[in-house]
């Protein structure tokens, strides 16, 4: 197998662990949304109802309790099913937590099996390749070696010239920023 032929299979290799752990996070992302989209459906369909009509029914309960005795009965039962109702959210709610925990265990599961055949491969090729490696890594030492590095005073005043040109075109731009909107506001005004 030639140079390049190793080169074209390591990168593919490592173009392959990239991908799965893209797809790991996407599967990680949509798991985390389907989470909160289940416990928003889970209350509304132990309930039969939204938050909103929920909260309106409580209030209609509490100005009942004013009119009587006999509507006290009537409260007892609303009460008694409002538990109910609030347990059963309660029960679902923990259910749903669960799942999302599961879930969200198996994602670690799988990226720990993704890192664990990375690292699998790296030790391979660098076992493969035990000399090649040591060479590689003895001639970018002798390259770092080779490297000028710029004088302190020479670092500082670079640095200052990046400031300052960074906050000269930041103005600028807050500046035409500020001109097109207000520019666009008066045409607004004049022709509408």
């Amino acid at each position: 197998m030639t140079f390049t032929n190793k080169k074209s299979l390591i990168a593919l290799l490592l173009s392959l662990c990239l991908i799965v752990s893209l797809f790991t996070v996407a599967v990680s992302a949509e798991s985390d949304t389907t989470s909160t989209a289940t416990t928003e459906g889970i209350v509304e369909g132990v309930t039969g109802e939204s938050d909103s009509t929920l909260a309106g029914e409580i209030e209609n309960e509490s100005s009942s309790a004013e009119k009587g005795t006999e509507e006290a009965s009537k409260e007892s039962e609303t009460e008694k099913k409002e538990e109910s109702t609030t347990d059963d959210v309660n029960q679902a709610l923990a259910d749903a937590a669960l799942a999302q925990k599961k879930a969200s265990q198996k994602v670690l599961i799988i990226n720990a099996i993704i890192i664990a055949v990375i690292i699998i491969i790296l030790v391979a090729v660098g076992i493969k390749f035990r000399a090649k490696l040591a060479a590689f890594f003895r001639s970018v030492k002798s390259e770092l070696g080779k490297i000028v590095w710029s004088s302190k005073e020479n670092t500082r005043k670079s640095f200052l010239v990046v400031i300052v040109v960074a906050v000269a075109v930041a103005a600028v731009i807050w500046i035409l920023d500020l001109a097109f909107n207000t520019g666009l506001g008066m045409l607004g005004k004049l022709f509408g």
